[in-house]
């Protein structure tokens, strides 16, 4: 299945807005996009150009398209389960990033139910963080669990502009 540039557009803006993603990576994201087609849209030139953050968010969410926001989220959760599993991400800021894209995914129940999962999760940590209950480490685990059933592989093009 390909993904619309809709869909690229908000994977960029999510990003941006969890604090996954940087300006200037959804600039090069658009330059390429340019560089690939012999009329891109106007928007995505607009994405392209140096703009307070702001207005890129603006712009990304200007690409034209059917953007499917579920695909998009879950490929975030997928960056921060590669975070996580790779560089040992600190716990908290992965499940606040996690918390936001389930809200912000496509509204269904399904994401609210995401959302509190992930807020459990937090919850979970910061008992075994006071000694209260649990092992970090086993939230830890708990965590990438959830990530791996939540997340999708995000295509090896965008892998270049997140990390």
């Amino acid at each position: 299945m390909t993904a619309s540039l809709a869909t690229y557009s908000q994977f960029f803006r999510l990003g941006l807005e969890t604090g996954i993603c940087t300006a200037d990576a959804a600039r090069e994201w658009a330059l390429s996009v340019i560089a690939e087609m012999d009329e891109p849209p106007g928007e995505v030139i607009e994405v392209s150009w140096r703009k307070p953050l702001p207005q890129v968010i603006t712009d990304l969410n200007s690409v034209p398209g059917d953007a499917n926001l579920e695909i998009a989220g879950s490929w975030l959760l997928g960056i921060l389960l590669r975070c996580m599993s790779f560089s040992k991400a600190n716990p908290h800021s992965v499940l606040t990033g996690a918390k936001q894209i389930a809200l912000s995914m496509s509204g269904h129940i399904r994401d609210t139910e995401l959302y509190s999962l992930f807020n459990t999760l937090e919850d979970e940590l910061n008992l075994a963080e006071s000694g209260v209950f649990g092992t970090v480490d086993g939230c830890k685990a708990e965590i990438l669990e959830v990530l791996g059933r939540h997340s999708l592989p995000p295509p090896a093009e965008l892998l270049n502009f997140c990390q």
